[in-house]
């Protein structure tokens, strides 16, 4: 199983770089007052540019993790991204797209740099004196932002027996707590309802596709997207779901948030298995005690040939 998972899929290092437009609050700030010692307080940072004035770059780089997570199974608290290969031109397409976006806004904050830096220094005038002092040169400003990417084949992985199985599991792990998560914010804002829109729909729909696209992982993966799209399929032309094909969809968005059931899913799938959905009321599934998902390791040593 290792190696087909490694040989349909490729790693990301996605490194973005903001500048924060701001410095760290030092004592010499406080010239004249009293401040309690280090171990009461903790000295905080003061802001010497307008926050608002980043938020365009900023927003880059929401849409490229955004992207990621819509595709691509993230490890080690979004180190490493692992992207199906039959997405590797969609996702190189979409990264560049989005690296000449955030070089765009790069120039645009740096056009208005100065300006933007005197009309917070006048905003702020009463406290000029401890922010002048630090203010950034464009030039040092501008080497703070960068926007780049690596893409690896996973075969190196291959070569070290504890890694691959390691990567294999956290990776299987890591998209069913996103299943499960998402099963659960469904459900709950669903199951009231006697009707859902696309609108409703869209984060299931978007899960679908990811599912379809990382079933490599796991051929319990392809079980649950098969039962999401058929549950998907009773919508009517206008794309909403209603009366019994939402009850239907509610009651499997109830069994895939319990982590047991997910679990019950792929060993199934493993032992060349049904596993058959019970579609039970909302009170028989919630009698289920969830185990809470295990932690991914935080620890693992990633091979430098990646880097």
């Amino acid at each position: 199983m290792n190696n087909q998972l490694f040989d349909h899929s490729v790693g990301l290092i996605l490194d973005i770089h903001l500048y924060s437009g701001s410095k760290k609050l030092r004592p010499e700030d406080f010239q004249g007052i009293e401040l309690p010692p280090e171990e009461i307080m903790s000295l905080g940072s003061k802001r010497i540019h307008n926050k608002e004035t980043l938020k365009p770059i900023q927003a880059v780089r929401t849409k490229a993790v955004s992207f990621l997570e819509s595709v691509a199974v993230a490890l080690y608290g979004g180190k490493l991204w692992i992207i199906p290969e039959s997405r590797f031109d969609e996702v190189e397409d979409t990264l560049h797209t989005l690296a000449n976006e955030f070089e765009a806004e790069k120039k645009r904050f740096m056009d208005n740099f100065y300006v933007e830096q005197n009309k917070w220094l006048e905003k702020n005038d009463k406290w000029a004196d401890i922010l002048r002092p630090y203010l950034d040169s464009p030039e040092k400003v501008q080497g703070r932002f960068s926007f780049t990417w690596r893409i690896f084949r996973m075969s190196s992985a291959t070569r070290d027996e504890d890694l691959a199985k390691t990567l294999s599991d956290d990776m299987s792990n890591n998209l069913l707590r996103e299943v499960s998560a998402l099963a659960s914010e469904a459900h709950e804002s669903l199951a009231d309802k006697d009707k859902a829109t696309k609108k409703n729909l869209n984060r299931i729909d978007r899960l679908v596709n990811k599912l379809a696209g990382l079933a490599f992982l796991e051929p319990g993966i392809s079980v649950i997207e098969t039962e999401l799209k058929n549950a998907l399929s009773e919508r009517d032309a206008e794309g909403v779901l209603s009366g019994a094909g939402l009850l239907k969809l509610v009651r499997l968005l109830l069994e895939l948030e319990n982590p047991y059931v997910l679990q019950e899913i792929l060993s199934a799938a493993r032992d060349n298995g049904d596993y058959r959905f019970e579609y039970t009321s909302d009170q028989a599934a919630h009698d289920i005690v969830a185990s809470p998902p295990s932690k991914t390791p935080s620890s693992i040593r990633l091979p430098d040939a990646w880097f």
